[in-house]
């Protein structure tokens, strides 16, 4: 299945591993909000993660200055360690969980 799937942050912190204390906090203050102008300075306050199927995360929500809508590309997929995991628990929520839903979808 070609689509992005809902994930937990719990997910992304078995995605992540180690590096979740430090990265994932990290990549959510460093999104751009084009409404306040904020290149690379704007805070996401999270409202849903999805899954790519190359094992990349997205953060979706609103800016924590001005509230605009802003997502943040979170580059998982490089690492072969945490494209294992993210592999490992797209495979489990598609084919045996069902509980997730559809970027762009119906689910």
């Amino acid at each position: 299945m070609y689509v992005d799937i809902s994930i937990s942050e719990e997910d992304v912190q078995l995605i992540m591993g180690s590096r979740f204390r430090r990265a994932y906090p990290q990549a959510l203050q460093s999104a751009h909000c084009p409404h306040c102008r904020k290149v690379d300075d704007a805070t996401v306050i999270v409202e849903q993660l999805w899954l790519n199927p190359a094992g990349d995360i997205l953060a979706q929500g609103n800016c924590a200055r001005c509230g605009h809508s802003i997502e943040k590309f979170i580059e998982t997929g490089i690492d072969p360690q945490q494209y294992d995991q993210a592999m490992a628990i797209r495979e489990y929520k598609i084919e045996v969980s069902k509980d997730y839903k559809v970027r762009g979808g119906k689910n």
